[in-house]
């Protein structure tokens, strides 16, 4: 578990860097984050910086009425999918998204925002980012049970 005091946007670019690289250790598998944090806690801004670490030139908006949006880096095959599962009631729901498709897309990373909706379908190897905003400051912690 890593823990992080952010207490602005500067700060929050070191703990994206961080945990990229995190994601990107081990090539094995696809690499999933759940972002988990009230409204406002920085989860979409928080994506936003990972994709411009990514090179990706789009601009990067919360996908809660699309529930999911797909970004491929400019200068490389590298992708980022970021998915809002907010409006999802019933896991069965992402089926129609391909989810299962997607944890076996290579040179992908995949983020979740509001990822407790669908915990039973999250892998084992999911990484945990956690979001607890108190005031202007925010605490990030990093868990990964797998």
């Amino acid at each position: 578990m890593e823990t992080w005091e952010v207490n602005s946007l500067e700060e929050l670019d070191s703990v994206v860097d961080c945990v990229y690289k995190k994601l990107t250790e081990s090539s094995e598998q696809t690499p999933v984050l759940a972002l988990h944090g009230d409204l406002g806690a920085g989860k979409t801004t928080f994506v936003q910086k990972l994709a411009k670490l990514m090179n990706i030139d789009e601009v990067v908006t919360s996908p809660t009425f699309v529930v999911m949006k797909k970004y491929v880096a400019g200068d490389s095959d590298q992708q980022l999918i970021h998915i809002d599962a907010y409006r999802i009631e019933e896991v069965d729901e992402m089926r129609v998204l391909g989810f299962v498709g997607l944890l076996a897309e290579k040179d992908t990373i995949i983020c979740i925002e509001w990822a407790e909706n669908i915990a039973e379908l999250l892998p084992s190897h999911t990484y945990h980012l956690n979001f607890a905003l108190a005031s202007e400051a925010r605490t990030i912690t990093l868990t990964n049970n797998g």
